[in-house]
């Protein structure tokens, strides 16, 4: 496996960083894995796959969105749609360097960033993995805020969760969006894994996902499983069944990512 830090811009003209992970031989295709609020492209459930991904042939990119952690400033700017365009921004950095056959991953808020990419029916994506997503941004909200009245929020200002200031512009954002026609839209096979004693986000958000999209899905449900599903045996899991997932959904035939 060959590892290579790289930098690419967003549309606001942003650099953001990202590695390059990739196979010894030809990749079958192109991992982009979205890392949850508070989260970076370091985390440590992130690096625990990347040797998993490379061994089953593809290139892996992580990268870190706009609002990352390690700077709780910036989440007082904190949006879902930003995101989704840092995003698009890193498929155009791979579709410039030869990439195609392309896979997401999203954890947590990174799924609910996945989930709209995926809406909105890109050319050439693969497959779709949904790591703790939630699709019931209300109850999400909810627990982020420790029950708060969230409604009437001044427009500007922001609201402490976990010690770190959130934007108020996130939770007016996250209230208008329609999630459940979000996740009817997917056309592509989708993988969700939650936990069963998530805290953070409800396992019944595995359950809405299951019970909504209309392409080829399968729901695995953790036992046991808090939210980051960074337990040994859970990372196991996810080793297994991610690379499993992304294999069975590539297109036959290889594909060097120009390495720089």
């Amino acid at each position: 496996m060959k590892t290579e830090n790289i930098v690419f811009h967003n549309d606001q003209g942003d650099l953001l960083s990202g590695r390059l992970y990739s196979p010894a031989e030809d990749s079958r295709g192109t991992v982009l894995f979205c890392h949850g609020l508070f989260s970076s492209k370091d985390a440590y459930k992130i690096v625990n796959l990347a040797a998993d991904i490379t061994g089953t042939g593809f290139t892996l990119l992580t990268f870190d969105f706009s609002f990352v952690s390690g700077i709780p400033e910036s989440f007082k700017k904190f949006s879902i749609l930003r995101e989704v365009r840092d995003l698009e921004s890193a498929v155009a950095f791979l579709r410039a360097r030869g990439a195609s056959h392309l896979h997401l991953v999203g954890s947590s808020m990174g799924g609910v960033v996945a989930l709209l990419y995926a809406a909105s029916l890109p050319e050439d994506l693969r497959s779709l993995t949904l790591i703790a997503t939630p699709v019931d941004l209300g109850g999400l909200l909810d627990t982020l805020s420790g029950g708060l009245d969230l409604t009437g929020l001044p427009e500007d200002g922001y609201t402490i969760v976990d010690g770190i200031p959130i934007g108020n512009g996130f939770f007016r954002e996250a209230r208008a969006l329609d999630m459940i026609s979000t996740v009817r839209s997917v056309s592509v096979p989708t993988l969700v894994i939650h936990g069963a004693e998530d805290r953070v986000v409800n396992v019944r958000n595995a359950g809405i996902l299951r019970d909504v999209l209309a392409v080829e899905r399968k729901v695995v449900v953790v036992p046991d499983g808090d939210h980051n599903l960074t337990r040994e045996g859970d990372l196991r899991l996810l080793r297994d069944e991610i690379p499993s997932w992304i294999s069975s959904h590539a297109d036959p035939g290889r594909k060097r990512v120009e390495s720089r």
